[in-house]
């Protein structure tokens, strides 16, 4: 059954000039599941995702895949797997994980997250976590939300993190740290990575590429500040692993709503050899390799997990 799988893949994705590349987007891997991020895969599940990656795909790491998508050269059944913002557990829990199946990956990291510890969605997470009841949430402001159980805590974050993502940084920042202040009876978490672990994944093979400084909606910026989000993100990977850094994520990542083309441009200029988005898609040759698709593998089985990334093989023939 493998075999054939892998066959009916690579009818889909073959190699050279009309391979397809499809980039998988994580964020974390939690040492255990957490119902307040369902989305989010444990050690378990990831586990089990890498195998099926391993089983069914080729797996390359990201630079290398899109080199050789622009020369026509990349091999059936391609895949990258890639990471945004910097968290702790993709050092701790995933890389052992992807080091046994042999998998490659890239992490964009976020530099203000990594030097404050956490991000500000963390915060509003952590807030509702440790929020004991709806009046405390009312009394903050959010009425009409609830935390009656792990569901509704669910949906509060959910609504939550929608009231503030698209709010001006400082105010983004400041609204998420008060809302942990009064509810959570605790000290912030210290979630991201150090400076001293992003240079240790580099070490450790991990393409480290950047995320941006503060993780803005690039759109809400002016053009010289969005320019210095972007170079300022470059300079930072560079001092730090010793590298100059070749990926770069968009913050958000949705095309027209959260970068335009003039912030493609500030990323090529700043020296960045790719990047990519959220447009939920797969790559092939005709991608732009600074505007390039990803998916998120939110799927829980074998067969879906590897019928997402085959229907995103399949859809690009479409566009």
């Amino acid at each position: 059954m493998s075999a054939l799988r892998r066959s009916a893949l690579s009818l889909l994705s073959p190699s050279g000039g009309r391979a397809r590349l499809a980039i998988l987007t994580y964020h974390k891997v939690m040492q255990e599941s957490d119902p307040l991020q369902a989305d989010e895969p444990d050690a378990r599940m990831f586990d089990q995702q890498m195998s099926w990656l391993a089983q069914n795909f080729q797996v390359l790491p990201l630079p290398e895949a899109v080199d050789r998508l622009r020369r026509g050269a990349l091999p059936s059944r391609a895949v990258a797997v890639t990471f945004d913002d910097g968290y702790a557990n993709n050092l701790d829990v995933a890389l052992p994980i992807m080091k046994r199946h042999g998998i490659a990956a890239t992490v964009f990291v976020a530099i203000d997250a990594v030097q404050r510890g956490v991000m500000w969605n963390d915060l509003v997470i952590e807030a509702v976590r440790h929020c004991k009841s709806d009046a405390h949430l009312a009394r903050a402001g959010f009425e009409g939300l609830s935390v009656a159980d792990d569901k509704a805590r669910a949906r509060c974050v959910d609504e939550l993190l929608k009231k503030l993502k698209y709010l001006p940084l400082a105010e983004r920042w400041e609204r998420a740290a008060r809302l942990f202040r009064e509810l959570a009876d605790a000290d912030p978490p210290r979630l991201m990575m150090t400076p001293e672990m992003v240079k240790k994944l580099g070490q450790a093979g991990v393409d480290i590429g950047a995320h941006t400084v503060n993780h803005p909606i690039l759109m809400k910026l002016d053009d010289d500040a969005a320019r210095t989000e972007i170079v300022d993100s470059w300079r930072w990977v560079k001092d730090v692993t010793g590298a100059a850094p070749r990926s770069f994520a968009y913050p958000n990542g949705r095309p027209g709503l959260d970068y335009d083309r003039r912030h493609a441009a500030m990323v090529r200029e700043a020296g960045f050899d790719l990047a990519v988005s959220t447009h939920w898609a797969c790559a092939s040759q005709r991608s732009d390799v600074y505007e390039l698709p990803r998916l998120s593998p939110w799927d829980r089985t074998r067969d879906r997990f590897v019928a997402r990334i085959a229907r995103s093989y399949l859809t690009s023939y479409l566009r």
